[in-house]
């Protein structure tokens, strides 16, 4: 048998295959660049959609294809009305509208029962937000609205004709009740929302039905062919990091960093939430929780091209310059809020800082400080999140940070975390073909489908080296957030 995984990015899309023992025979990425409409941006759903069907064929062309399935990135939604023409645009996560709406939800029904049910607080990154803000400021567009569907389950719809979503990317609509497992009608009816609106929930992995004949047509893929129900694409990125019990985690070292972290047990302290820590279904009775920080390799970017313009020394390319330049201990500290600060201070108007510059500072100095910073700030959201019961031991590391051993050992020495890498930074991919596998009885289940398809490339171990070092200026990292915002009032 074989497996199509196909990511749905914001702005790339991408398509594996893998064969039933785990081998990857097929690789193929497209951009899919942001449509700006009227000053705002959205995801460009008819360019995405005509991007991923040839993905498709492609692989299709050179594999019989068994089974497919879809990741995509959450909350964004589309539109569609009575003939299912799209009537809204996929607005992004980062999209500020929607924010009245979320304010007055915290007022009219309260943050307890939106944690308590959802294992969200009202944000206006969440999906019935911006349909809110739809409905108050466009209602003649809300009146035609028959579905609203997440990346995920429309492109399912675009195989199958069914509307099915996972448990998790429910979940970030913000009215789904995480542990009856379905989209709660008191939250709809309090926001006085249709629940009907959304797509039936189902577990991750099942089995949603066949590829219709009119998408057999478009994409080559034959009607035998069974679209496995994806996810969200952190849930699936843990998934492909062989993160399947309580007590690890995933690191996805990307643009933004995200620690998605697994437990047994949905924490009941409400201060989870007003940290920004969701509390998301994940595998079988397993939750996960996602820990961010908004700038993390994109600090690095920064760096490079808007301070360095790409110096690279006598060295064959501008990271190898950086990791070797940056091999010495320095005194610097990075509070690394370029782009706002994540969890847990949720504040979009921190801004980031270089401390200790001095005449003597080095661009590999520099370059070492963001390291750190991006380090300490994640082992300050792991003791934040360890005070409620969610207790990390190991760490998996995915996305383009990972294929850097400066950043991992770094992160392990400052973290005290082991840290293992993957063969392939592509995890999520991988995630899907486990899916799949189980879904088609390839696998009995995930632990056995987990020595199929993850494969590690090596692991760093803590190593307690220079750990007075790093505890030293983490206690002094902690204290720069304050001090900065003292000084903007």
């Amino acid at each position: 048998m074989n497996f199509l995984c196909v990511d749905i990015g914001t702005t790339r899309s991408k398509a594996q295959v893998f064969d039933s023992d785990g081998e990857i025979l097929f690789y193929q990425s497209a951009e899919c660049p942001l449509k700006e409409v009227a000053g705002e941006k959205y995801a460009d759903i008819l360019f995405i959609r005509d991007t991923v069907f040839k993905l498709i064929r492609a692989a299709s062309e050179k594999f019989k294809i068994s089974s497919v399935a879809f990741s995509s990135f959450g909350e964004s939604f589309v539109s569609l009305g009575e003939n299912d023409e799209i009537l809204t645009l996929p607005m992004l996560y980062t999209d500020s509208r929607g924010s009245f709406q979320a304010e007055q939800a915290k007022k009219t029904i309260g943050e307890q029962t939106f944690y308590h049910i959802a294992g969200v607080m009202p944000a206006p990154m969440y999906s019935v937000y911006k349909l809110l803000w739809i409905k108050e400021n466009f209602p003649h567009i809300y009146a035609k609205t028959k579905k609203i569907m997440l990346i995920c389950d429309y492109f399912g719809y675009l195989l199958t004709n069914e509307r099915v979503i996972d448990y998790s990317l429910a979940a970030r609509t913000g009215v789904f009740d995480i542990e009856k497992k379905v989209f709660s009608k008191e939250l709809c009816k309090s926001l006085n929302i249709d629940v009907s609106l959304f797509s039936r929930p189902e577990k991750t992995g099942s089995i949603v039905g066949n590829i219709s004949e009119s998408a057999a047509r478009e994409t080559g893929l034959s009607t035998d062919c069974v679209l496995v129900l994806g996810s969200h694409d952190q849930v699936c990125a843990t998934l492909g990091a062989g993160v399947i019990d309580s007590g690890k985690a995933a690191d996805g070292m990307g643009t933004v960093e995200c620690i998605t972290a697994v437990f047994d047990k949905v924490p009941s302290d409400i201060k989870v939430g007003y940290f920004g820590y969701p509390v998301v279904p994940f595998l079988e009775n397993l939750y996960c929780t996602y820990i961010l920080n908004f700038t993390s390799g994109s600090v690095v970017d920064w760096f490079r091209k808007k301070i360095l313009h790409g110096y690279k020394g006598d060295e064959q390319d501008v990271f190898s310059y950086l990791e070797k330049s940056g091999k010495e201990k320095t005194d610097m500290l990075v509070l690394p809020y370029f782009g706002g600060a994540a969890t847990p201070y949720r504040d979009d108007f921190a801004t980031g800082c270089i401390l200790n510059l001095t005449l003597s500072s080095t661009d590999g100095e520099i370059f070492r400080a963001i390291t750190e910073g991006t380090a300490y700030e994640m082992r300050f959201n792991l003791e934040t999140v360890k005070q409620f019961g969610i207790e990390i031991n190991e760490l998996v590391a995915t996305g383009g940070g990972s294929n850097s051993s400066y950043r991992i050992e770094i992160q392990s020495n400052v973290l005290k975390l082991p840290i293992k890498t993957l063969r392939s930074a592509e995890g999520g991919l991988c995630g899907l073909a486990m899916l799949q596998s189980v879904a088609l009885g390839q696998s009995r289940d995930f632990v056995s489908a987990k020595e199929k398809f993850v494969r590690y490339k090596k692991e760093v171990l803590y190593s307690g080296m220079d750990e007075n070092y790093y505890d030293n200026k983490y206690k002094k990292y902690k204290k720069l957030y304050k001090m900065t915002k003292e000084i903007e009032k």
